[in-house]
């Protein structure tokens, strides 16, 4: 009686070990698989982009705010990979960053807004609209980059900052790759 006993000790102990590694082998499987997913979580889109009048084919729909919706065209001028440089300046309330981008986007801008007096152009990270704005005169952007001044975004900016970290074409010494 006190073998069987004994040995029903030994199998239900044989059998809580194995559930326990059965469940340790499962719980670190998945705890791999989800760090991989975060670690290969999409970088956020930030760039510039022109904003149209009306909706098209070429455009897609953002909501700004809560009442008012505006069309920017579905291929951004800049995107995150073109950007070589980013600082980020300002104070507790008002955001300046500075972006530098490569040649080519460099030319993009340019092309995009010199002598296109009156064009709307966007600021955006992902789908939200950072800044809006009207180029002025006859001079847009020029090969020494960019500053997207945002009041009262530093909170926007610094998540902005934190969410591109590892995406852009910048090196820790601030060079492109």
């Amino acid at each position: 009686m006190f073998r069987a006993a004994l040995a029903r000790l030994d199998l239900a102990v044989f059998k809580s070990a194995t559930l326990v590694v059965l469940a340790w082998t499962v719980s670190l499987g998945l705890a791999l698989v989800s760090g991989d997913a975060v670690a290969g979580a999409p970088c956020p889109q930030v760039g510039f982009t022109i904003v149209e009048p009306h909706a098209s084919p070429g455009t897609r729909p953002i909501k700004v705010g809560t009442h008012r919706t505006i069309y920017v065209q579905r291929e951004p001028i800049t995107k995150t990979s073109d950007i070589v440089d980013i600082k980020l300046g300002g104070n507790d309330y008002d955001a300046e960053i500075q972006l530098k981008f490569t040649p080519a986007a460099t030319q993009r801008l340019i092309a995009a807004t010199n002598n296109h007096a009156g064009r709307r152009i966007a600021f955006m990270f992902d789908d939200e609209i950072l800044l809006d704005a009207t180029i002025p005169g006859s001079n847009g952007f020029d090969a020494e980059g960019a500053q997207v001044s945002i009041r009262h975004g530093m909170a926007s900016a610094r998540k902005l900052m934190t969410a591109i970290r590892g995406c852009t074409n910048q090196t820790t010494d601030g060079r492109a790759h």
